[in-house]
């Protein structure tokens, strides 16, 4: 599915755009929000994915890429699960993800 929470097609980097307000073209990845086996599927069928930078997605030198820094890759579950209750009004995501990352 295509993401619910950033167009691919802008060549943007979603943490470049979160963290840095840096909206340029940039060659991206895909990333799924909530990765591992069960929970990437769950991710592709709703459309819970970003495109990063090779600095905001692995790169081992970035105190900001997601795989590497666990403040970043929560707030990004955080911003997802907002867009999944959006998007699905009618379906509780901590059901289906197992999980709340949202606290009011």
């Amino acid at each position: 599915m295509k993401s619910i929470m950033h167009n691919r097609r802008d060549g943007t980097c979603y943490l470049c755009m979160l963290l840095h307000e840096d909206y340029s073209r940039k060659q991206t990845q895909e990333h799924h929000v909530f990765y591992g086996t069960a929970n990437r599927r769950l991710s592709e069928k709703y459309g819970l994915k970003v495109y990063l930078c090779q600095a905001h997605h692995t790169y081992a030198g970035s105190m900001e890429a997601v795989h590497r820094n666990h403040d970043i890759d929560v707030q990004l579950k955080e911003k997802a699960q907002k867009e999944f209750e959006q998007k699905y009004p009618g379906l509780c995501f901590k059901e289906i993800f197992g999980k709340n990352y949202v606290f009011f």
